[in-house]
Protein backbone atom coordinates (compact mmCIF):
# COMPACT_ATOMS: atom_id res chain seq x y z
CA UNK A 1 0.00 0.00 0.00
CA UNK A 2 1.20 3.62 -0.92
CA UNK A 3 1.71 5.98 1.50
CA UNK A 4 1.28 9.69 1.16
CA UNK A 5 2.28 12.91 3.03
CA UNK A 6 -0.24 15.17 2.43
CA UNK A 7 -3.39 15.96 0.15
CA UNK A 8 -1.36 17.53 -2.81
CA UNK A 9 0.69 14.35 -2.88
CA UNK A 10 -2.20 12.26 -2.82
CA UNK A 11 -4.16 14.39 -5.48
CA UNK A 12 -0.70 13.85 -7.98
CA UNK A 13 -0.91 10.37 -7.39
CA UNK A 14 -4.61 10.28 -8.47
CA UNK A 15 -4.00 11.82 -11.31
CA UNK A 16 -1.17 10.34 -12.93
CA UNK A 17 -2.01 7.08 -15.00
CA UNK A 18 -1.03 4.44 -12.30
CA UNK A 19 -2.97 6.63 -9.82
CA UNK A 20 -6.18 6.27 -12.60
CA UNK A 21 -5.41 2.70 -12.27
CA UNK A 22 -5.56 2.28 -9.06
CA UNK A 23 -8.68 3.82 -7.90
CA UNK A 24 -10.59 3.11 -11.19
CA UNK A 25 -9.57 -0.11 -12.18
CA UNK A 26 -7.87 -1.36 -15.54
CA UNK A 27 -11.14 -2.51 -16.68
CA UNK A 28 -13.41 0.86 -15.63
CA UNK A 29 -10.50 2.79 -17.57
CA UNK A 30 -10.61 0.50 -20.51
CA UNK A 31 -14.39 1.16 -21.07
CA UNK A 32 -13.55 4.88 -20.31
CA UNK A 33 -11.30 5.35 -22.86
CA UNK A 34 -13.47 3.29 -25.78
CA UNK A 35 -16.72 5.88 -24.64
CA UNK A 36 -13.73 8.76 -25.04
CA UNK A 37 -13.25 7.31 -28.17
CA UNK A 38 -16.29 6.97 -29.81
CA UNK A 39 -17.35 10.33 -28.54
CA UNK A 40 -14.07 12.18 -30.55
CA UNK A 41 -14.93 9.86 -33.55
CA UNK A 42 -17.97 11.49 -33.86
CA UNK A 43 -17.47 14.76 -33.22
CA UNK A 44 -14.77 14.32 -35.96
CA UNK A 45 -17.36 13.14 -38.30
CA UNK A 46 -19.84 16.25 -37.33
CA UNK A 47 -17.23 18.38 -38.11
CA UNK A 48 -16.35 16.69 -41.40
CA UNK A 49 -19.95 16.64 -42.53
CA UNK A 50 -20.18 20.51 -41.64
CA UNK A 51 -17.01 20.80 -44.36
CA UNK A 52 -18.83 18.93 -47.07
CA UNK A 53 -21.45 20.86 -46.22
CA UNK A 54 -19.60 24.21 -46.46
CA UNK A 55 -19.49 24.02 -49.94
CA UNK A 56 -20.51 22.44 -53.60
CA UNK A 57 -18.09 20.38 -55.63
CA UNK A 58 -17.92 21.89 -59.21
CA UNK A 59 -15.40 19.75 -60.77
CA UNK A 60 -15.25 16.45 -59.02
CA UNK A 61 -17.84 13.95 -57.87
CA UNK A 62 -17.04 13.34 -54.01
CA UNK A 63 -16.22 10.09 -52.29
CA UNK A 64 -16.90 10.49 -48.83
CA UNK A 65 -13.78 8.69 -48.24
CA UNK A 66 -12.23 10.30 -45.60
CA UNK A 67 -15.66 10.48 -44.21
CA UNK A 68 -16.11 6.56 -43.74
CA UNK A 69 -12.14 5.79 -43.34
CA UNK A 70 -12.10 7.28 -39.55
CA UNK A 71 -11.23 4.29 -37.46
CA UNK A 72 -10.66 3.34 -33.31
CA UNK A 73 -8.03 1.42 -33.37
CA UNK A 74 -7.53 -1.58 -29.60
CA UNK A 75 -6.15 -0.25 -26.33
CA UNK A 76 -2.62 -0.61 -25.91
CA UNK A 77 -0.67 -0.57 -23.21
CA UNK A 78 2.37 1.96 -23.97
CA UNK A 79 4.52 2.26 -20.35
CA UNK A 80 2.27 2.71 -17.86
CA UNK A 81 -0.52 4.59 -19.47
CA UNK A 82 -3.39 3.11 -21.39
CA UNK A 83 -3.36 4.43 -25.22
CA UNK A 84 -6.48 4.47 -27.78
CA UNK A 85 -6.47 6.28 -31.13
CA UNK A 86 -9.03 7.54 -33.34
CA UNK A 87 -7.45 7.58 -36.75
CA UNK A 88 -8.81 7.42 -40.54
CA UNK A 89 -7.52 4.30 -42.61
CA UNK A 90 -4.43 5.45 -44.72
CA UNK A 91 -5.75 3.73 -48.13
CA UNK A 92 -10.20 5.05 -47.56
CA UNK A 93 -8.25 8.56 -46.87
CA UNK A 94 -5.74 8.75 -49.33
CA UNK A 95 -6.96 10.25 -52.69
CA UNK A 96 -5.72 10.52 -56.01
CA UNK A 97 -4.85 14.10 -57.72
CA UNK A 98 -7.41 15.21 -59.86
CA UNK A 99 -4.54 16.37 -62.43
CA UNK A 100 -2.21 13.34 -62.58
CA UNK A 101 -0.05 14.07 -59.54
CA UNK A 102 0.59 12.27 -56.28
CA UNK A 103 -2.08 11.06 -54.24
CA UNK A 104 -2.97 13.07 -51.37
CA UNK A 105 -3.46 12.18 -48.15
CA UNK A 106 -7.25 14.11 -47.79
CA UNK A 107 -7.15 14.52 -43.67
CA UNK A 108 -4.43 16.49 -43.70
CA UNK A 109 -5.15 18.23 -47.15
CA UNK A 110 -8.50 18.88 -45.88
CA UNK A 111 -7.52 19.64 -42.04
CA UNK A 112 -4.14 21.91 -43.16
CA UNK A 113 -5.28 23.34 -46.56
CA UNK A 114 -3.01 23.81 -49.80
CA UNK A 115 -1.54 25.75 -52.33
CA UNK A 116 -0.07 25.27 -56.20
CA UNK A 117 3.37 25.78 -56.20
CA UNK A 118 2.43 28.24 -59.18
CA UNK A 119 0.00 31.13 -58.14
CA UNK A 120 -0.44 32.60 -61.49
CA UNK A 121 -3.65 30.81 -61.24
CA UNK A 122 -5.69 32.03 -58.29
CA UNK A 123 -8.63 29.68 -57.32
CA UNK A 124 -9.83 29.32 -54.13
CA UNK A 125 -10.24 25.60 -52.85
CA UNK A 126 -9.15 24.69 -56.59
CA UNK A 127 -5.27 26.02 -56.16
CA UNK A 128 -5.40 27.52 -52.86
CA UNK A 129 -7.08 26.92 -49.61
CA UNK A 130 -6.43 27.77 -46.12
CA UNK A 131 -8.14 24.52 -44.25
CA UNK A 132 -10.65 23.46 -42.05
CA UNK A 133 -9.26 22.68 -39.58
CA UNK A 134 -11.11 20.15 -38.30
CA UNK A 135 -9.14 18.05 -35.92
CA UNK A 136 -8.72 20.99 -34.10
CA UNK A 137 -12.02 21.63 -33.70
CA UNK A 138 -12.93 18.56 -32.66
CA UNK A 139 -10.48 18.43 -29.95
CA UNK A 140 -11.37 21.58 -28.80
CA UNK A 141 -15.30 20.30 -28.78
CA UNK A 142 -14.12 16.86 -26.96
CA UNK A 143 -12.11 18.96 -24.50
CA UNK A 144 -15.41 20.95 -23.74
CA UNK A 145 -17.53 17.26 -22.71
CA UNK A 146 -14.28 15.54 -21.69
CA UNK A 147 -15.95 14.41 -18.20
CA UNK A 148 -12.93 11.58 -17.63
CA UNK A 149 -9.93 14.10 -17.66
CA UNK A 150 -8.06 12.42 -20.35
CA UNK A 151 -5.73 13.80 -22.37
CA UNK A 152 -5.91 14.01 -26.02
CA UNK A 153 -3.33 15.06 -28.82
CA UNK A 154 -2.74 15.02 -32.12
CA UNK A 155 -0.56 12.99 -34.20
CA UNK A 156 0.13 11.99 -37.86
CA UNK A 157 1.54 7.82 -37.24
CA UNK A 158 1.05 6.24 -41.03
Amino acid sequence: MRNFNNLNDLSKYIGSPAGQQTVMGKKNIKNALREAAILLEKIMYEQLQDYYASYTTVIYERTYGLLNSLRISPIKQVGNELQIMVYFDNESATHPSILGGDPGYTADIINDGWAWKDQSVDIYRFSRYDGFHFVEKSIDIFNTRNKWGFKISKSREN
